[in-house]
């Protein structure tokens, strides 16, 4: 597993960090020049994470920006520590992030942007004539199933490799593959698109023909915001061996989205990494449930030892958590778990409602350039 999430972009390299003595990542600008940036999230009160020619960095500044702003600014002072007029902002364009940060649940980012179409595009397309567009859809419809979370199934043990495979994010991998091995075959090419959303979102784009069925808007919007999540990720398992993935949920025929937040973080005191059997694997889960409200799971496992700790804000159900706590240890230790400990506590709704796990990727701290008016 931690070869495959490696491998989620097609280099480890792309964002490489500066040294950490300096006060920013080291950005391919220079002083007069005018760059164009995009506003990923607000990081109150005085920050925001934004990408700046295909660098995520952390910026300083008193204006408060908007989730999937354009922003136009001239470079005043160079490495190491940049500082950044605003120039201009510019509404209304390349919203795929616009949903980051909704409710603390990045609003189903960005695979709502593909559910909010694909359900009544597939049902369009069965009506209609077949024809490569129409085709395509229905491939993303049954992936999408496929690659999601069902309330009505047991949780299958290769569920996250799967997920990973087919959502996109491994995409430019299995492009660097493809090309490696010569291209020997379009029907090779073909195949592994059909088993990869976001390969097969660029082949709808390409083809130009399911525009009647699923606007074209709406893909340009899920594959612009899975780079997105691509380039935190890569930013995140670079600087804190953490990867944070946006799980689709089945419920009751409609979706629903979970933040998983994977650290792989751990390290002795003495600050070396230790070998994968010797690594304490963490695992934050946080989704909306319909009855039962915000819920958050923070789990640790080292080795075949495991604690769960469950957050939730709804008093009424704490009950039920602690009723079902011998019945969850049961169930782990037919997995092979030894189980250490499982507790539940209680957290004021609007603090757990807001919970935003991308927080764990970025540290506001370290790497940040100025912005000023």
């Amino acid at each position: 597993m931690l070869s495959k999430i490696n491998n989620i972009l097609i280099s480890s390299g792309t964002l490489g960090l500066h040294e950490k003595q300096h006060s920013a990542k080291i950005l391919p600008v220079n002083k007069d020049d005018v760059v164009e940036g995009r506003i990923i999230r607000s990081i109150p009160p005085r920050h925001a994470l934004i990408l700046v020619e295909g660098k995520q960095v952390i910026a300083r500044s008193s204006v408060n920006f908007d989730p999937g702003q354009l922003v136009l600014f001239k470079v005043l002072q160079g490495s190491p520590n940049y500082v950044l007029k605003l120039l201009e902002l510019r509404h209304g364009q390349q919203q795929g992030v616009e949903g980051l940060l909704k409710k603390g649940s990045f609003g189903g980012f960005p695979f709502k942007f593909l559910t909010d179409v694909l359900n009544p595009a597939v049902a369009s397309s069965e009506k209609s004539s077949q024809n490569e567009g129409a085709d395509v859809l229905m491939r993303m419809g049954n992936l999408m199933k496929n690659i999601s979370l069902r309330s009505d199934e047991i949780i299958r043990p290769e569920f996250l490799r799967s997920f990973i495979d087919g959502s996109g994010m491994s995409w430019e991998h299995k492009l660097r593959g493809l090309l490696l091995s010569g291209f020997e075959s379009g029907n090779i090419a073909k195949a592994m698109t059909e088993q990869d959303l976001k390969g097969l979102a660029l082949r709808l784009l390409a083809a130009g023909g399911g525009e009647r069925l699923a606007p074209q808007e709406a893909m340009v919007k899920f594959a612009d915001g899975l780079e997105q999540l691509q380039l935190l990720n890569l930013s995140g398992l670079e600087e804190k061996a953490r990867l944070l993935l946006t799980l689709p949920m089945q419920l009751h025929g409609a979706f629903a989205y979970a933040q998983l937040l994977i650290d792989l973080a751990d390290k002795r005191q003495d600050g070396v990494s230790e070998k994968d059997d010797n690594r304490v694997l963490k695992l934050s889960l946080f989704l909306e449930m319909s009855h039962l409200g915000p819920v958050r799971v923070d789990a640790s496992v080292f080795q075949r030892a495991i604690r769960v700790g469950f957050v939730i804000s709804n008093g009424n159900a704490e009950a039920l958590f602690v009723h079902c706590a011998p019945l969850l240890k049961q169930q782990l230790e037919r997995h092979g778990f030894s189980v250490q400990q499982v507790t539940c506590r209680l957290e004021e709704p609007n603090t757990l409602a807001n919970t935003c796990l991308l927080d764990a990727l970025i540290d506001p701290e370290e790497h940040c350039i100025s912005l000023i008016v």
